[in-house]
């Protein structure tokens, strides 16, 4: 089901007259099908995906964590954007539409009551010069903003809003991987940047003791790597080729960043739930997310069991860990010769699903 607040946006995004930039976040998920090829339209998405059905529509686009540095300042008559759910990334996109707008450039943004939006409406009234009221349209909100401030003078001024520097990775915690305590580092803009996610935790532990009776596989595969939890517990398995990847800018650039702290030779790529990985591997590591955008996505659990088979190497296997309530057993064996339930918590469960 089409977004309530991206249907708002979308006529803005069509039959574009003027110079506009489309700021997609992983709600915007298959509207770009929507958008006709034009000159005029410029579009930066933190999600691999998006970016790429962009590409495909012949759309002026960039895949990055919201790295506008490459785009001069004044340089748009238009910002479209539908909030994304964190604020910080919220801020950092609101200060850099007022730096890329020209003056009179207008800003569209869309969101839903529960999200924040009828505030940061308010927020970005101020920071642009001109207050205007969010107009509601069922759960929705949309409203137009007319850049009135000059970037320079907010900036020497103080009043931009505080987005945590939102581009700056910082440290999160630590973990033990081989005897050894490292650090982690990550970033607002991705799921679970700043926690330990309880179900990696049980994926991982499961791992170790299933392949600590047999053999540790020789290649590994994470799938959906976050910022690398998962990856970086493997440090102490007799594995020789490791590879993560990841739909989202801001998690890529944490794992490499862990990656590299942990002296580790990771193959991190973005990627598409790693459609484009041609590589096959002994054992495939995989917490799948259960939500895309803001709404669930029952058809994610089959496109990641599809990867995973794809990637798996004969003999190999694929370790996921997910909700209870989720049949995996029963749904894997389309792609999967067996499968068998290795561990479970009462909120999550391990599946070995072995090659066909």
């Amino acid at each position: 089901m089409t977004d309530l607040s991206l249907s708002l946006l979308l006529p803005y995004l069509q039959n574009i007259g003027t110079n506009t930039l489309w700021v997609a976040d992983e709600n915007a998920l298959g509207i770009a099908g929507a958008i006709t090829n034009n000159e005029n339209f410029f579009g930066i998405s933190n999600r691999y995906d998006i970016f790429m059905q962009m590409q495909e529509r012949g759309l002026r686009s960039t895949f990055s964590d919201y790295d506008f540095s490459g785009l001069d300042n004044g340089s748009f008559d238009v910002v479209v954007y539908r909030v994304s759910k964190e604020r910080p990334v919220v801020y950092h996109i609101l200060n850099n539409a007022l730096r890329l707008l020209k003056t009179d450039g207008r800003l569209f943004i869309a969101g839903e009551k529960n999200e924040g939006i009828k505030g940061y409406v308010d927020k970005a009234g101020k920071l642009f010069g001109c207050k205007a009221p969010a107009k509601k349209h069922g759960n929705a909100y949309i409203a137009e903003i007319v850049k009135h401030s000059d970037y320079g003078a907010r900036q020497n001024d103080g009043t931009l809003l505080d987005d945590k520097q939102y581009e700056t990775l910082r440290p999160t915690g630590e973990l033990i991987a081989n005897d050894e305590v490292l650090p982690l580092f990550s970033k607002p803009g991705q799921f679970g940047w700043n926690k330990k996610d309880q179900g990696s935790e049980l994926l991982i532990s499961t791992a170790e003791a299933y392949f600590a009776k047999r053999s540790f596989p020789s290649s590994v595969i994470d799938l959906g790597c976050g910022y690398g939890f998962l990856t970086l517990k493997t440090k102490g398995w007799l594995t020789t080729e490791r590879s993560a990847t990841d739909n989202n800018a801001a998690a890529l650039a944490s794992a490499k960043k862990n990656f590299s702290v942990a002296d580790i030779v990771v193959e991190t790529t973005a990627d598409d739930c790693g459609r484009a990985i041609e590589s096959k591997f002994q054992c495939v590591l995989c917490n799948p997310p259960f939500h895309q955008g803001f709404s669930n996505d029952a058809d994610l659990t089959h496109k990641f069991l599809s990867s995973a088979a794809r990637l798996t190497a004969s003999g190999g296997l694929a370790l996921f860990v997910v909700n209870q309530f989720i049949s995996l057993e029963k749904m894997s064996l389309e792609y999967f010769g067996k499968a068998e339930t290795l561990a479970s918590d009462g909120q999550f469960k391990v599946i070995a699903l072995h090659h066909k």
